[in-house]
């Protein structure tokens, strides 16, 4: 098996880009924005203020906002070579996209709709250029939110916030397949998706599922040793030590229960090995 050289860097969303402004109703927590958050994490994991980084939009609804919102978000971490792409089916195979991609230390691709990203970038000739330089040099692929989401095996497309683990709440497809027996979901403390992101274990009960919290990354090395960054915790869920379960053989939206899942909670400090299926202490960096 192939080890990686690059790194992933997958984020739960709503990290501290910016001091929150006082005024906005959405800024409960109030994170102050400072030179240890995680933005300047996926920075350092690249070439510090140096990076040539490229803003990958293409999930979002409003992609000329995001970007500029990136650009300032890493401007003021001193890095002013940020390059902003939005690949649709016209530019995502182009001479000047792959040539954007091969000048850049890391990319970074934003939130919002993840089918818009496996359905754009799966089978093109970016994303095979986006693997060969991950397998085989030291190249960052970040992701916040739905860009987190698409680096997975398996990616949820649709799926409730029920409370109750009920059977037929999600619909999966495939990801990038960047980190292969994962599947990853974000915002996963606020917006409850507990019921959701174990359904999809038990669907594929050889994964390891990652409900990686708001503010909250992973940094992934040797293709499967990670390490937990940001101001949250990472929720990781085994299940191939499952004893029962009515899932198999239970109707749609009915209950599901299950006896021997196995969870974990990764925190700054804590890790995990995906080859080892093993809780890791980790040194601060």
């Amino acid at each position: 098996m192939i080890v990686p050289k690059g790194k992933l860097i997958p984020i739960g969303g709503k990290e501290a880009r910016s001091t929150p402004d006082r005024n906005d109703s959405e800024s409960s927590r109030q994170i102050e924005f400072n030179s240890n958050g995680v933005l300047q994490q996926v920075l350092m994991e690249m070439k510090g203020p140096d990076s040539r980084i490229v803003v990958i939009t293409t999930a979002s609804q409003i992609p000329d906002e995001m970007g500029e919102m990136y650009i300032r978000a890493f401007n003021e971490l001193g890095c002013s070579q940020v390059h902003v792409l939005h690949l649709d089916g016209r530019n995502v195979n182009s001479q000047k996209s792959l040539e954007t991609l091969a000048a850049a230390d890391g990319v970074f691709f934003t939130g919002g709709d993840q089918t818009r990203l496996t359905d754009k970038i799966c089978d093109s000739k970016f994303m095979d250029l986006l693997r060969e330089r991950y397998v085989n040099e030291d190249f960052v692929i970040a992701g916040t939110s739905a860009g987190a989401m698409a680096m997975s095996a398996t990616t949820i497309k649709e799926g409730s916030d029920e409370e109750s683990l009920l059977k037929g709440i999600v619909e999966l497809e495939r990801g990038f397949s960047l980190l292969p027996d994962t599947i990853i979901d974000t915002h996963f403390m606020s917006r409850g998706r507990f019921s959701r992101l174990s359904e999809a274990l038990l669907a594929n009960p050889g994964f390891i599922a990652l409900g990686i919290c708001e503010d909250t990354g992973l940094v992934i090395e040797q293709g499967g040793i990670m390490r937990t960054i940001g101001s949250g915790v990472v929720l990781l869920l085994e299940a191939d030590k499952i004893k029962e379960t009515n899932f198999k053989k239970a109707k749609k939206l009915q209950p599901v229960y299950v006896e021997g899942m196995h969870m974990h909670i990764l925190a700054k400090g804590a890790g995990y090995s995906l080859k080892d299926r093993k809780f890791l202490l980790i040194e601060d960096k």
